[in-house]
């Protein structure tokens, strides 16, 4: 009964948070300021001593330790052993009680901050609009950048970008620097880890998963190199309070283009041009076949490899999977669902036009 009550009292720890963040003004933010610090370097620096995803081996330990329960139950019945009813109690407890941690976790961590006054807000990025000149002059801008970068990257014997050294804890450190810039972007970090199951990620169509259980970013290893830097960013950005998409896309993007290592800065530029180079294709394919032929050979062929390689995963997992994360979104107040990712575009204008003089 212990169990029980000690479950009872941690869910209705986590209701209590769920219904503060949706109900009172203010109050996300305020816990942002005063929590998440707390959560970072007590959870976070803990999960942060293992070099694998503490996460991902939590998974494969409840599941093994639940097949254990529910097999020494099934031997404990045909024996027809005493304690049989307190043994399935007993571990019904235990599932609760773990259940209730789970969601007051993912309350503490992840729920909460969709309610917070957004990083766009904060700092006057985004207005909703822009021109169609504006982003091809972003396009523009982002296409010579690539160009730049294209050829300080490692290659391999098919012109594909290599993995470069030390990725990790490089992001991390930008990361910490960009904090510098953006004080709720400002504290320690742990460095991002591949999962071991990367296969499965790429099945679902994955390039990251932010634990809130555990306080890590997550990401998908086997992926093509140039996305890594950027989804290492934009998954660590999740554990500093900033959960919708299109401004942990942005903050990626932000990093990675403030980078001076030319491995960071191509995964920013090159993401940032497809986000906005897919938009300008929608708007206006003429101006957009006229920037993309000027691409150097090398980053067609990170483009043409990343479509290849995610076709290749294309089927029903990945589409349950996609579905699944639009009704979680939506869930959360992103009306556009998986969509918001896209829409990073406006918030990667909106600052490059504020850089760029004006005529």
């Amino acid at each position: 009964m212990k169990k029980l009550a000690a479950a009872a009292a941690v869910c209705a720890a986590g209701l209590v948070l769920r219904l503060c963040a949706r109900l009172l003004d203010g109050f996300s933010d305020y816990y942002a300021v005063t929590m998440n610090a707390f959560w970072v370097n007590t959870l976070g620096r803990l999960s942060g001593l293992f070099p694998f995803s503490l996460a991902e081996m939590l998974i494969y330990f409840l599941a093994a330790l639940f097949i254990f329960r529910i097999v020494c139950l099934l031997v404990k019945a045909a024996g027809k052993k005493p304690g049989v009813k307190k043994h399935f109690l007993d571990g019904l407890f235990t599932i609760l009680l773990l259940a209730a941690i789970v969601f007051f976790l993912f309350e503490a961590n992840e729920d909460v901050y969709f309610y917070r006054t957004t990083f766009a807000e904060r700092y006057g990025y985004g207005t909703g609009s822009y021109s169609t000149a504006e982003l091809e002059q972003v396009c523009t801008y982002l296409m010579k950048e690539a160009n730049k970068s294209a050829g300080s990257v490692e290659r391999d014997p098919n012109g594909i970008m290599k993995d470069f050294a030390g990725v990790g804890e490089r992001v991390r450190k930008a990361m910490m620097n960009l904090g510098k810039t953006y004080p709720e972007l400002s504290g320690w970090y742990p460095e991002a880890k591949g999962l071991m199951a990367s296969f499965a990620m790429s099945r679902t169509g994955m390039a990251g998963i932010y634990s809130a259980y555990t306080i890590e970013a997550n990401y998908n290893r086997d992926m093509p190199e140039y996305n890594i830097a950027f989804t290492m960013s934009h998954e660590l950005s999740h554990l500093k309070g900033v959960l919708p998409e299109n401004e942990a896309n942005f903050i990626a993007y932000l990093n990675c283009m403030e980078s001076s290592d030319s491995d960071i800065r191509y995964s920013g530029v090159l993401t940032g041009w497809i986000y906005c180079g897919n938009e300008l294709l929608k708007r206006d394919r003429t101006a957009w076949e006229g920037i993309a032929s000027q691409m150097k050979t090398d980053i067609n062929a990170d483009l043409n490899y990343n479509t290849e390689f995610w076709n290749s995963y294309k089927g029903t997992v990945q589409e349950a999977a996609q579905n699944f994360n639009d009704s979680y979104l939506k869930g959360e107040g992103q009306d556009e669902g998986v969509l918001s990712y896209d829409r990073v575009v406006d918030l990667i204008v909106s600052y490059e036009m504020q850089k760029m003089p004006t005529v």
